[in-house]
């Protein structure tokens, strides 16, 4: 059976995982989770609660997309430094490669595609963030990094459902080796939007194997 890890480069989006695993986390898929946030701080030695989330929530501009230019992992289960419970991600929506890292120990039978879903029941996307059932309008925008840099002011795809997903071999089909293969994701909210929410989603990898 051909398993997968997901991680986050928390040290520097230029370098691979091949060239340095040690820039990585490895997420815990049932503990650690991310958070998209402008003003949030960088480092929480705790989990931030849900009033330290409200006032960290983005001002939506009028007259513009608003980016959000931070994402941290709230890392449960990995120790660096014995201090911090949340780290960075490096390159999050910037031109940068080796952000979120797809590590594949074998063959797949299909290209392992990224999905967004508003839970783990993947059969919805009624969120705000993606889409409000119109997976088209989807917040949630990626770019497969895995053969080549997203370029400068890069737009990506929305990814939500069955309909808009990401294919992260770059559409070269399934894995014939133990592969690592890259994405950059980022969160746009449309110019004027009018739904202030909360909302979590869940990303999921999909594939098929021997």
């Amino acid at each position: 059976m051909t398993s997968m890890e997901f991680l986050i480069n928390y040290v520097d989006a230029d370098v691979s995982k091949a060239v340095t695993p040690a820039n990585y986390i490895t997420m815990d898929l049932v503990n650690d989770y991310l958070i998209w946030s402008k003003t949030l701080a960088d480092l929480l030695t705790h989990e931030p609660t849900q009033s330290e989330l409200n006032a960290a929530a983005e001002i939506i501009d009028a007259l513009s997309d608003t980016t959000i230019t931070k994402c941290l992992l709230m890392d449960y289960s990995h120790d660096v430094g014995g201090a911090y419970y949340t780290h960075l991600v490096k390159g999050m929506g910037e031109n940068k490669r080796y952000v979120f890292a797809f590590s594949f120990d074998g063959v797949t039978a299909t290209e392992p595609q990224l999905e967004a879903w508003d839970n783990d029941d993947h059969d919805s996307t009624d969120n705000n963030v993606l889409g409000d059932g119109t997976p088209a309008n989807s917040f949630v925008k990626g770019v497969c990094t895995t053969d080549s840099l997203p370029g400068e002011s890069w737009v990506g795809s929305a990814i939500a459902g069955t309909s808009n997903i990401l294919l992260l071999n770059a559409g070269n089909g399934a894995l014939s080796v133990a592969k690592d293969l890259y994405a950059n994701l980022k969160i746009v909210i449309p110019a004027a939007f009018a739904n202030p929410s909360v909302e979590t989603f869940v990303l999921t990898i999909r594939y098929t194997y021997f």
